[in-house]
Protein backbone atom coordinates (compact mmCIF):
# COMPACT_ATOMS: atom_id res chain seq x y z
CA UNK A 1 0.00 0.00 0.00
CA UNK A 2 1.15 3.75 -0.25
CA UNK A 3 0.64 6.79 1.36
CA UNK A 4 1.14 10.05 -0.40
CA UNK A 5 1.42 13.28 1.69
CA UNK A 6 1.33 17.07 0.41
CA UNK A 7 0.48 19.78 0.89
CA UNK A 8 -1.34 22.72 -1.37
CA UNK A 9 -1.07 26.63 -2.30
CA UNK A 10 -4.46 27.26 -1.23
CA UNK A 11 -3.46 25.05 2.39
CA UNK A 12 -0.43 24.62 3.44
CA UNK A 13 -1.12 21.97 5.55
CA UNK A 14 -1.00 17.53 5.48
CA UNK A 15 -3.17 16.33 3.46
CA UNK A 16 -3.20 12.85 2.35
CA UNK A 17 -3.82 10.33 -0.59
CA UNK A 18 -3.52 6.84 -0.54
CA UNK A 19 -2.96 3.79 -3.28
CA UNK A 20 -3.49 0.06 -3.25
CA UNK A 21 -1.22 -0.31 -6.34
CA UNK A 22 0.71 2.96 -6.66
CA UNK A 23 -1.09 4.08 -9.61
CA UNK A 24 -4.27 5.31 -8.64
CA UNK A 25 -3.99 7.56 -5.41
CA UNK A 26 -7.34 8.93 -3.93
CA UNK A 27 -7.86 11.93 -2.16
CA UNK A 28 -8.32 11.18 2.12
CA UNK A 29 -10.93 13.19 3.97
CA UNK A 30 -12.35 14.67 0.70
CA UNK A 31 -9.28 16.09 -0.56
CA UNK A 32 -9.48 18.58 2.72
CA UNK A 33 -6.06 18.66 4.95
CA UNK A 34 -6.06 15.95 8.02
CA UNK A 35 -3.51 17.85 9.93
CA UNK A 36 -3.17 22.29 10.11
CA UNK A 37 0.11 23.50 11.99
CA UNK A 38 -0.16 24.24 15.53
CA UNK A 39 3.16 25.85 15.92
CA UNK A 40 5.54 28.46 15.23
CA UNK A 41 4.47 30.09 11.49
CA UNK A 42 1.87 27.95 11.34
CA UNK A 43 2.79 26.10 7.95
CA UNK A 44 3.26 22.53 7.05
CA UNK A 45 4.98 22.56 4.08
CA UNK A 46 6.97 19.59 1.80
CA UNK A 47 5.29 16.63 4.44
CA UNK A 48 7.59 13.77 4.82
CA UNK A 49 5.92 10.98 7.06
CA UNK A 50 7.46 7.54 8.08
CA UNK A 51 8.18 4.79 10.37
CA UNK A 52 10.05 5.79 13.62
CA UNK A 53 11.79 3.40 16.39
CA UNK A 54 8.66 3.48 17.88
CA UNK A 55 6.88 1.77 15.22
CA UNK A 56 4.80 5.02 14.78
CA UNK A 57 4.53 7.38 12.22
CA UNK A 58 6.89 10.32 11.98
CA UNK A 59 5.85 13.47 10.19
CA UNK A 60 8.40 16.34 9.41
CA UNK A 61 7.42 19.35 7.82
CA UNK A 62 9.33 22.72 6.38
CA UNK A 63 7.94 25.67 8.95
CA UNK A 64 7.82 28.58 6.07
CA UNK A 65 9.85 29.86 3.91
CA UNK A 66 12.85 31.30 6.30
CA UNK A 67 12.55 29.51 9.27
CA UNK A 68 15.72 27.44 10.67
CA UNK A 69 13.62 25.09 12.36
CA UNK A 70 11.64 21.79 11.12
CA UNK A 71 7.94 20.78 12.83
CA UNK A 72 7.44 17.06 13.68
CA UNK A 73 4.87 15.39 15.15
CA UNK A 74 3.92 11.62 15.55
CA UNK A 75 0.47 9.48 14.86
CA UNK A 76 -0.75 5.73 15.22
CA UNK A 77 -3.18 5.95 12.35
CA UNK A 78 -2.31 8.84 10.03
CA UNK A 79 -5.18 10.64 10.81
CA UNK A 80 -4.76 11.73 14.51
CA UNK A 81 -1.45 13.33 15.64
CA UNK A 82 0.44 13.84 18.73
CA UNK A 83 0.88 17.81 19.65
CA UNK A 84 3.24 19.40 17.28
CA UNK A 85 6.72 20.15 18.23
CA UNK A 86 9.30 22.47 16.37
CA UNK A 87 13.10 21.10 16.46
CA UNK A 88 15.63 23.87 15.96
CA UNK A 89 18.10 20.93 13.42
CA UNK A 90 20.31 24.54 12.83
CA UNK A 91 20.25 25.94 15.81
CA UNK A 92 24.47 27.07 16.23
CA UNK A 93 24.59 26.89 12.75
CA UNK A 94 26.12 31.33 12.28
CA UNK A 95 23.92 32.71 9.46
CA UNK A 96 21.58 29.69 8.94
CA UNK A 97 18.69 31.31 7.05
CA UNK A 98 16.12 28.76 6.68
CA UNK A 99 15.70 24.35 6.82
CA UNK A 100 13.85 22.78 3.49
CA UNK A 101 12.25 19.73 2.85
CA UNK A 102 12.75 17.79 5.67
CA UNK A 103 12.86 14.02 5.64
CA UNK A 104 14.72 11.39 7.34
CA UNK A 105 15.93 7.62 6.27
CA UNK A 106 17.05 4.82 8.50
CA UNK A 107 21.07 3.62 8.56
CA UNK A 108 20.36 -0.08 9.76
CA UNK A 109 24.01 -0.77 10.23
CA UNK A 110 24.21 1.96 13.10
CA UNK A 111 20.44 1.90 14.04
CA UNK A 112 20.83 5.70 13.39
CA UNK A 113 17.98 7.78 11.68
CA UNK A 114 19.07 10.31 9.70
CA UNK A 115 17.26 14.06 8.98
CA UNK A 116 18.04 15.30 6.17
CA UNK A 117 17.20 19.04 4.48
CA UNK A 118 18.04 22.15 2.60
CA UNK A 119 19.64 25.41 4.25
CA UNK A 120 21.14 28.73 3.06
CA UNK A 121 24.29 29.57 5.28
CA UNK A 122 25.56 32.86 4.97
CA UNK A 123 27.12 34.45 8.19
CA UNK A 124 26.51 37.79 8.71
CA UNK A 125 23.62 37.62 6.10
CA UNK A 126 20.06 37.36 6.67
CA UNK A 127 16.52 36.10 5.12
CA UNK A 128 14.99 39.88 5.59
CA UNK A 129 13.79 40.98 2.03
CA UNK A 130 15.13 37.83 -0.15
CA UNK A 131 12.52 36.51 -2.91
CA UNK A 132 12.82 32.65 -1.48
CA UNK A 133 9.99 31.68 -3.52
CA UNK A 134 11.45 33.04 -7.16
CA UNK A 135 15.05 33.71 -6.81
CA UNK A 136 17.51 30.48 -6.40
CA UNK A 137 19.82 30.73 -3.04
CA UNK A 138 22.85 29.16 -2.53
CA UNK A 139 21.44 25.70 -0.27
CA UNK A 140 23.37 22.56 0.22
CA UNK A 141 21.88 19.66 1.84
CA UNK A 142 22.31 19.35 5.76
CA UNK A 143 21.68 16.66 8.26
CA UNK A 144 21.64 15.78 11.92
CA UNK A 145 21.38 11.97 13.82
CA UNK A 146 18.61 10.84 15.88
CA UNK A 147 17.89 7.21 17.57
CA UNK A 148 14.60 8.20 19.64
CA UNK A 149 13.53 11.44 17.52
CA UNK A 150 13.92 13.11 20.83
CA UNK A 151 17.64 14.07 21.62
CA UNK A 152 19.70 14.65 17.94
CA UNK A 153 23.01 15.00 17.47
CA UNK A 154 24.56 18.78 15.88
CA UNK A 155 23.63 19.15 12.48
CA UNK A 156 26.54 18.88 9.74
CA UNK A 157 26.47 19.21 5.77
CA UNK A 158 25.24 15.66 4.24
CA UNK A 159 25.76 16.42 0.45
CA UNK A 160 27.54 19.24 -1.04
CA UNK A 161 28.55 19.01 -5.04
CA UNK A 162 29.89 22.32 -5.54
CA UNK A 163 26.58 24.40 -6.28
CA UNK A 164 22.94 25.28 -5.00
CA UNK A 165 21.15 21.86 -4.41
CA UNK A 166 18.17 21.19 -2.63
CA UNK A 167 15.00 18.65 -1.65
CA UNK A 168 16.78 15.31 -1.13
CA UNK A 169 15.39 12.62 -0.93
CA UNK A 170 17.10 9.08 0.12
CA UNK A 171 15.72 5.43 -0.02
CA UNK A 172 17.30 2.25 0.93
CA UNK A 173 18.80 -0.23 -2.22
CA UNK A 174 18.42 -4.19 -1.77
CA UNK A 175 21.95 -4.48 -1.22
CA UNK A 176 22.23 -2.18 1.82
CA UNK A 177 23.01 0.61 0.04
CA UNK A 178 21.18 4.06 -0.75
CA UNK A 179 19.94 6.04 -3.67
CA UNK A 180 19.69 9.82 -3.34
CA UNK A 181 17.12 12.04 -6.20
CA UNK A 182 18.13 16.04 -5.59
CA UNK A 183 17.45 18.73 -7.28
CA UNK A 184 19.84 20.71 -9.17
CA UNK A 185 19.18 24.04 -8.34
CA UNK A 186 21.00 26.34 -10.38
CA UNK A 187 19.19 28.28 -13.04
CA UNK A 188 15.88 30.52 -12.92
CA UNK A 189 12.32 29.47 -13.24
CA UNK A 190 12.52 29.90 -16.97
CA UNK A 191 11.64 27.08 -19.49
CA UNK A 192 15.21 27.55 -21.48
CA UNK A 193 16.68 27.02 -18.04
CA UNK A 194 19.96 24.45 -18.11
CA UNK A 195 19.20 23.31 -14.49
CA UNK A 196 16.10 23.12 -12.49
CA UNK A 197 16.14 19.13 -12.62
CA UNK A 198 16.37 16.02 -10.62
CA UNK A 199 19.92 14.22 -10.42
CA UNK A 200 20.24 10.93 -8.48
CA UNK A 201 23.39 9.78 -6.88
CA UNK A 202 24.50 6.39 -4.59
CA UNK A 203 26.24 5.85 -1.67
CA UNK A 204 27.21 3.51 0.85
CA UNK A 205 27.72 5.28 4.06
CA UNK A 206 25.80 8.47 4.83
CA UNK A 207 27.72 11.31 4.08
CA UNK A 208 29.55 10.14 1.60
CA UNK A 209 31.23 9.25 -0.73
CA UNK A 210 28.86 9.64 -3.74
CA UNK A 211 29.16 8.16 -6.77
CA UNK A 212 29.06 10.64 -9.54
CA UNK A 213 25.57 12.38 -10.12
CA UNK A 214 24.06 11.07 -13.26
CA UNK A 215 21.18 12.66 -14.88
CA UNK A 216 19.35 15.51 -15.68
CA UNK A 217 16.50 12.19 -15.31
CA UNK A 218 13.73 14.44 -15.58
CA UNK A 219 12.55 17.62 -17.79
CA UNK A 220 13.66 21.28 -16.47
CA UNK A 221 11.36 23.02 -13.83
CA UNK A 222 10.39 20.38 -11.44
CA UNK A 223 11.37 19.77 -7.74
CA UNK A 224 10.53 17.20 -4.59
CA UNK A 225 11.53 14.20 -5.94
CA UNK A 226 9.96 11.41 -4.30
CA UNK A 227 11.13 7.85 -4.48
CA UNK A 228 9.14 4.45 -3.72
CA UNK A 229 9.39 1.14 -5.07
CA UNK A 230 6.47 -0.54 -7.12
CA UNK A 231 7.14 -4.50 -7.98
CA UNK A 232 10.78 -4.55 -9.98
CA UNK A 233 10.79 -0.94 -10.59
CA UNK A 234 11.59 2.57 -8.57
CA UNK A 235 8.96 4.91 -9.36
CA UNK A 236 9.71 8.39 -9.24
CA UNK A 237 7.26 11.30 -8.75
CA UNK A 238 7.83 14.99 -8.97
CA UNK A 239 6.22 18.65 -9.19
CA UNK A 240 5.93 20.40 -12.07
CA UNK A 241 5.92 23.39 -9.70
CA UNK A 242 4.79 26.05 -11.87
CA UNK A 243 2.58 24.20 -14.18
CA UNK A 244 0.77 23.09 -11.07
CA UNK A 245 0.83 19.43 -12.09
CA UNK A 246 2.74 16.16 -11.22
CA UNK A 247 5.37 14.20 -13.29
CA UNK A 248 6.19 10.40 -12.76
CA UNK A 249 9.08 7.87 -14.00
CA UNK A 250 9.88 4.16 -13.66
CA UNK A 251 13.48 3.15 -13.45
CA UNK A 252 14.46 -0.58 -13.07
CA UNK A 253 18.11 0.08 -11.97
CA UNK A 254 17.40 3.90 -10.18
CA UNK A 255 19.83 5.77 -13.32
CA UNK A 256 17.80 5.35 -16.00
CA UNK A 257 14.01 6.36 -16.30
CA UNK A 258 11.49 7.18 -18.42
CA UNK A 259 7.95 8.61 -18.32
CA UNK A 260 5.53 6.66 -16.44
CA UNK A 261 1.78 7.62 -15.92
CA UNK A 262 -0.04 8.23 -12.87
CA UNK A 263 -3.16 8.89 -11.30
CA UNK A 264 -2.74 11.70 -8.48
CA UNK A 265 -4.81 14.33 -6.56
CA UNK A 266 -5.12 17.56 -8.02
CA UNK A 267 -3.17 20.91 -6.51
CA UNK A 268 -0.55 18.44 -4.98
CA UNK A 269 3.04 20.28 -4.04
CA UNK A 270 5.83 19.21 -2.79
CA UNK A 271 4.69 14.96 -2.06
CA UNK A 272 6.75 12.37 -0.46
CA UNK A 273 5.15 8.73 -0.80
CA UNK A 274 4.93 6.24 1.69
CA UNK A 275 5.09 2.24 1.63
CA UNK A 276 2.96 1.01 4.37
CA UNK A 277 -0.06 -1.31 5.38
CA UNK A 278 -3.32 1.40 5.06
CA UNK A 279 -4.92 1.66 8.13
CA UNK A 280 -8.83 1.10 8.04
CA UNK A 281 -9.68 4.33 8.65
CA UNK A 282 -7.52 6.19 6.35
CA UNK A 283 -9.81 4.48 3.61
CA UNK A 284 -12.71 5.30 4.78
CA UNK A 285 -15.17 7.35 2.89
CA UNK A 286 -15.10 11.06 4.19
CA UNK A 287 -17.56 12.38 6.36
CA UNK A 288 -20.13 14.23 4.76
Amino acid sequence: MYVVSYFTDADEALHLAYSHDGREFAPVNGGRPVLRGTVSTGRLRDPFIGTGPDGLFHLLATDGWTSPAIVHATSADLLNWSEQRVIPVMAGVAGALNAWAPEFFLDRRTGLYHLIWSSVVEPGGSAEGRDFEHISQDHRIWHCTTADFVTFSGPAVFFDPGHTVIDATVRERADGGFLMAFKDERGVNDGATAHKDIHMTTFETPGGPYTAPKGPVTPSLVEGPSLFRRGDEWIMIYDHFLEGRYGAARSEDGAHFEPVELSLPPGMRHASVLETPVPAALSAPAPR
